[in-house]
């Protein structure tokens, strides 16, 4: 298990700590972990455009979302949080976070993010195979996420490899 200091990240250093793929933390704090691993994922992701804020927009019920502006302490800069209907186009959003619903839905909201610089991450899609980027997996005790790397592939962002090395990879690899 790797434990890291997320509040030392500094984007860009190539020797900043890349998100744990497994965090453990105190009872009561997973909202705050799942922020710092949110930011941490956004500190290691290029837009096609430099951005002054990180855009999250919310969808769905999501349950760990309270304390995503604390995620600007992990992206490298400040962050807004707006929610998004089900079924909302994603306009003016940098990184759609998606709480739990329908399949068909979650779906259509992955794909409005198509050939846009959206970065996508899955609260509750433990397998990755919804199409998100990045889905976190939140248990009572720990904090752990997989990579879609076709889904990053067929992006317009970049993502910084590194991040593969603590993830584990949708679809059986790593």
């Amino acid at each position: 298990m790797l434990a890291l200091a997320l509040s030392a990240i500094v984007p860009g250093s190539p020797e900043a700590p890349i998100p744990a793929s497994d965090t453990r933390f105190a009872p009561g704090t997973e909202d705050s972990a799942v922020a710092r691993t949110v930011g941490g994922i956004a500190s290691y992701t290029r837009w096609p455009e430099p951005m002054a804020t990180l855009r999250i927009c919310v969808s769905g019920a999501a349950r760990h979302a309270d304390r995503l502006s604390e995620a600007a302490r992990t992206a490298g800069r400040p962050a807004t949080v707006r929610r998004l209907g089900i079924g909302a186009a994603p306009t003016g959003c940098d990184l759609l976070y998606l709480g739990p619903m329908r399949p068909a839905e979650s779906l259509g909201m992955i794909r409005a993010t198509h050939g846009r610089a959206i970065l996508s991450i899955a609260e509750s899609d433990p397998a990755c195979r919804g199409g998100a980027m990045f889905c976190l997996a939140v248990s009572a005790a720990s904090l752990s996420f997989r990579i879609n790397i076709d889904a990053i592939s067929r992006s317009t962002l970049r993502v910084d490899p590194r991040v593969q090395r603590v993830a584990t990879l949708a679809g059986g690899g790593n």
